[in-house]
């Protein structure tokens, strides 16, 4: 069971940081087609270097590829929204009056988001859960930690190459 949940908040926490990161990735201007292929190039990297990590069967990866891709697209729809939803709300309390109900309204969304992102987490979890071996759940521990920094330190340092992105309190 702790294998289980260490899973989910390690999924979860790869899934949040890519999705959360994922407007920082692009360039400054914010091109959404920039963000869409490296958010795609990451998860092909992600579901090959899986299947090599867990070593896969061919029934295994026939149950969890349409999953994963899937859920990955679902929450980019929903982190795509949600995007949209902070970058109103960080405009609404810039103003000089901001608006009480506004500013609700958008926390309240970004709620919603944040928790729509956590369901489809555990889905991916219980799906994992049935498919894999124990051996196989905690290789997936492992490699979603290694995965995740790699991922983010080679995109810190990729990123250290643009200007940092302005954005106002």
């Amino acid at each position: 069971m702790k294998r289980t949940t260490s899973a989910a908040c390690l999924f979860l926490l790869m899934s949040t940081a890519f999705g959360a990161a994922a407007p920082a990735w692009g360039s400054p201007q914010g091109e959404p087609q920039n963000r869409l292929r490296l958010r795609r190039n990451i998860s092909d990297l992600y579901l090959l270097r899986l299947t090599r990590a867990l070593d896969l069967t061919e029934d295994q990866t026939a149950k969890i590829y349409p999953l994963l891709i899937r859920v990955e697209k679902e929450k980019a729809e929903v982190q795509q929204r949600m995007g949209q939803d902070l970058r109103d709300l960080r405009a609404e309390l810039a103003g000089p009056r901001p608006g009480e109900a506004r500013v609700l309204e958008l926390a309240r969304k970004v709620r919603e988001a944040r928790r729509a992102v956590r369901q489809k987490d555990a889905e991916v979890e219980e799906a994992l859960e049935s498919v894999l071996t124990p051996v196989q759940q905690g290789k997936y521990l492992l490699f979603t930690v290694d995965f995740l920094r790699g991922a983010l330190e080679n995109l810190g340092r990729a990123g250290g190459q643009r200007p940092p992105l302005k954005r106002t309190p």
